[in-house]
């Protein structure tokens, strides 16, 4: 009996499952580490309008972007994801009918960073929007890119852009930031944070909060699943943190006035109203030729809240010839996003703007098939330009996910 109840707690807590939830929540320290995961309460008067609205039973949507953990990466089931699980209890605490109008629309993708969820904004948050939503936009957004963007190509104006964009939609929706943290405590919240306090967010961290109680009140292996991921029960306990910092925030005394998007920029905000090219339909104002890249790689990346990520892709075939795809027409910036793959079968592609190499993409040991981002053109004006995107070789597959300029 003893060897079962063994097991059935070893369960539990893998799971994230009731029991070892309700220990913990019941401790001092967990109390404390939820409030000290709030980094600002930021203005709430957005925040405080969106409540009201949902308490009278309108339909609230919620819109999450960010990487793996946003997907929900290492939770026991999708359910358990922090995003899901936090979407969840919004509506249960504050919607009506047990929550029902309160949906979630999840754009976490794993492996990727800020740029690309700004990339893909339009097609896996405002078009997933549903119908029944009186606004067509979501009403409260939450960005978490802060163990993803330790390298990004853009120095965290993608970032930025991304945020001013979402401050700008007509339904004015409330922006949260979300910290999470390696398994060492490790992030780039010291960056983005600068950001929340510019624009006034409200700014939710894992390190700041749970992460110094980890080995000293709880154990870290419970909540972390691996070096980057949260187990089920991390994913609660960050959905835990995000309502306490709502809850917090939605009894302070509203702001006297809104947010002013309009602030001196951290780091630039030049990349809002970008572009995205996907393999399917046109965009306008750029001219794509595919070139060799006439196939659609079914392989590339798919996950539980987007589906195959940016849909059809441009993917060179083995057997494919050597004509590049092209994109040409009058911008300033460019970014690609494509599959880094480890397999042989996968090769290494140049990329030309305006006849001079700018950049070799290239797999290799530690890749996966993530879409990395590359930055190839980065100017201040608009002007012709034209994009080449050449396989090295023959016989080698490379895939193109997804390409946008402004």
């Amino acid at each position: 009996m003893k060897k079962i109840l063994a097991v059935l707690v070893c369960l539990t807590l893998i799971t994230g499952g009731v029991t070892a939830m309700a220990e913990y929540k019941e401790e001092a320290w967990y109390t404390n580490a939820m409030k000290e995961c709030e980094v600002s309460l930021g203005n709430n008067l957005r925040l405080k309008k969106v409540i009201e609205r949902a308490q009278s039973g309108e339909q609230i949507t919620i819109g999450t972007v960010g990487g793996s953990i946003t997907e929900g990466a290492l939770a026991s089931k999708y359910d358990e994801c922090w995003a899901m699980r936090f979407a969840k209890l919004f509506g249960e605490t504050y919607g009506t009918e047990g929550g029902t109008n309160v949906v979630l629309v999840n754009s976490g993708v794993g492996g990727t960073p800020s740029p690309f969820g700004y990339m893909r904004y339009g097609r896996d948050i405002l078009d997933r929007v549903p119908e029944t939503d009186p606004d067509g936009y979501p009403d409260i957004v939450v960005i978490e890119y802060a163990v993803n963007d330790w390298a990004e190509p853009t120095g965290c104006r993608c970032y930025e852009s991304m945020v001013k964009e979402i401050l700008g939609q007509p339904n004015e929706p409330a922006v949260i930031l979300l910290f999470s943290a390696r398994n060492d405590g490790w992030n780039v919240q010291n960056e983005l944070q600068k950001i929340g306090s510019r624009y006034d967010l409200l700014m939710v961290s894992v390190r700041d909060g749970i992460y110094p109680h980890l080995d000293k009140d709880y154990p870290k292996k419970n909540f972390y699943a691996d070096e980057y991921h949260p187990s089920s029960i991390g994913h609660g306990m960050m959905a835990d943190a995000m309502m306490q910092a709502i809850a917090d925030a939605s009894a302070a005394e509203t702001a006297a006035a809104d947010i002013n998007p309009d602030v001196k920029p951290v780091y630039g905000t030049d990349f809002m109203g970008l572009k995205t090219i996907y393999g399917e339909g046109k965009t306008e104002g750029v001219t794509v030729v595919r070139g060799s890249f006439d196939k659609i790689d079914k392989t590339a990346y798919s996950n539980t809240p987007v589906g195959l990520v940016c849909g059809k892709n441009f993917c060179h075939g083995v057997s494919s010839g050597t004509d590049p795809m092209t994109v040409t027409g009058v911008f300033a910036k460019c970014l690609i996003a494509w599959k880094a793959a480890a397999e042989d079968t996968y090769g290494t592609a140049e990329v030309y703007v305006d006849g001079t190499r700018k950049a070799t993409l290239r797999g290799g040991n530690g890749k996966w098939g993530q879409s990395e981002v590359v930055l190839v053109l980065d100017d201040a004006e608009a002007a012709e330009h034209t994009v080449e995107i050449r396989v090295v070789g023959q016989g080698k597959r490379f895939t193109v996910t997804a390409v946008s300029v402004l």
